[in-house]
């Protein structure tokens, strides 16, 4: 199997609306923060992040320095470790068009565990902002032939 970020970013994204459009909130903020996610890796791939046998972020011995995390660490990561982004002034470019991308501070994969009324989801409408702005900034990133 290869791993293909772009294309399932926005699968995230398509079933995330189609969830949304039922009235599923809980399972299509959890789609939203995936779609960001496989966004995100997306691009540190295209900055020359090394990649597994796969296409996927490749592991490191230092799990600190790992691209390998899912939302909110994953942009931290990006934000503090980005000294580590070889092509570090693209990374920069590219999420720099994510001014909403904080808005996952609250999101995590346990919500899938958690009970729908337990969930942040007064912040649904900040995370699809934020998936959306990934969703251009990869149309953008295609476009500037970087992806």
């Amino acid at each position: 199997m290869t791993v293909d970020y772009i294309s399932s970013a926005r699968r995230h994204l398509k079933d995330a609306h189609i969830l949304l459009a039922e009235q599923r909130p809980a399972n299509a903020g959890q789609l939203l923060g995936f779609s960001v996610e496989c966004g995100l890796k997306a691009l540190l791939l295209a900055c020359g992040i090394k990649k597994d046998d796969d296409g996927g972020i490749s592991a490191t011995k230092n799990s600190h320095h790992s691209f390998r995390a899912h939302m909110p660490m994953l942009n931290n990561k990006i934000v503090s470790l980005g000294h580590l982004i070889p092509d570090g002034p693209r990374s920069v470019h590219y999420h720099a068009m994510l001014p909403n991308i904080n808005a996952f501070a609250d999101w995590s994969t346990d919500h899938r565990y958690f009970k729908e009324s337990n969930m942040p989801l007064t912040s649904l409408s900040n995370w699809e902002l934020a998936a959306l702005e990934i969703d251009e900034m990869l149309d953008q990133a295609i476009c500037d032939g970087v992806m």
